[in-house]
C-alpha cells in the first residue's frame, strides 16, 4: 500500500493528450492546523479538499456572486462547501468566515497544475 496519491499516464511520452489513472485519490492529505477542535489539526484528503474549496469560491471571479441590490445570492454549491467544511472541523460558520480563513490555501492549490509530491504536509 502506497502512502501517496499516484497518477499514472497512459502514454507518459505524451501527457498532455494522454488518459490517466489515479491509484489512491484520498491518500495524500493536507493538515490544517487550527484551534476549531481539541486535537489541534484537521487532515483532509488533498483530492476531496480542492472539489471543496472550488464549491466554496465558486463564481468568485465572475463577478455574478451578488444580485442588483447588492444581496449576496443563494448558490447550493458554496452551501455544500461550507457544510463539507463545517462537518471537517466539527462547527458551524458561514461560508464568509471559511472564505476568509482558506484563502491562503486555496491560492496555493490554484497555482497551475502542480505535481501530487508537491502538496505541502
Amino acid at each position: 500500500m502506497t502512502n501517496q496519491t499516484q497518477v499514472i499516464f497512459h502514454d507518459p511520452k505524451n501527457p498532455e493528450t494522454s488518459g490517466y489513472t489515479v491509484i489512491n485519490p484520498y491518500e495524500t492529505k493536507q493538515k490544517i492546523y487550527t484551534d476549531l477542535v481539541p486535537e489541534g489539526f484537521v487532515e483532509i484528503p488533498v483530492f476531496q479538499l480542492i472539489h471543496i474549496l472550488s464549491f466554496l469560491y465558486v463564481g468568485e471571479r465572475t463577478g455574478r456572486e451578488k444580485d442588483k441590490n447588492g444581496k449576496v445570492r443563494f448558490c447550493p454549491f458554496r452551501s455544500k462547501g461550507t457544510q463539507a467544511l463545517n462537518m471537517w472541523f466539527k462547527t458551524k460558520k458561514t461560508y464568509k468566515f471559511w472564505r476568509r480563513e482558506l484563502r491562503e490555501l486555496k491560492e496555493y492549490y490554484d497555482e497551475d497544475k502542480r505535481e501530487l509530491s508537491e502538496y505541502p504536509e
